[in-house]
């Protein structure tokens, strides 16, 4: 059914942003390799120059920000991400309940 497949694109691939910042609160900051690592483990198809692409589209648009370490970049969600990742669970939890 196209319905279904649509929604999980929207809840899925069109929403990366969410599961990338989910991974960072959980093991902290990380290397661009071992997030776009963790997205595979979590059955998203991401090859590494998109997973790379994604990083640094999150960089500008502000969800990330680039720490270097050891001359290496880690990435950590900004506080303005951390603030929309809680609204956005909100918003999914509430959806949630509504249609249960």
């Amino acid at each position: 059914m196209r319905a279904y497949q649509r929604f999980k694109r929207c809840i899925g691939q069109g929403n990366l942003w969410l599961y990338v910042v989910s991974i960072l609160n959980k093991k902290g900051p990380l290397h661009g390799y071992a997030i776009v690592q963790e997205l595979r483990r979590l059955g998203f198809n991401v090859s590494t120059v998109y997973g790379y692409v994604l990083l640094k589209r999150m960089v500008a648009d502000g969800v990330l920000q680039e720490k270097e370490e050891g001359g290496k970049k880690l990435y950590l969600p900004t506080e303005e991400a951390l603030e929309k990742f809680r609204k956005a669970l909100d918003e999914m939890q509430n959806l949630v309940r509504m249609l249960s």
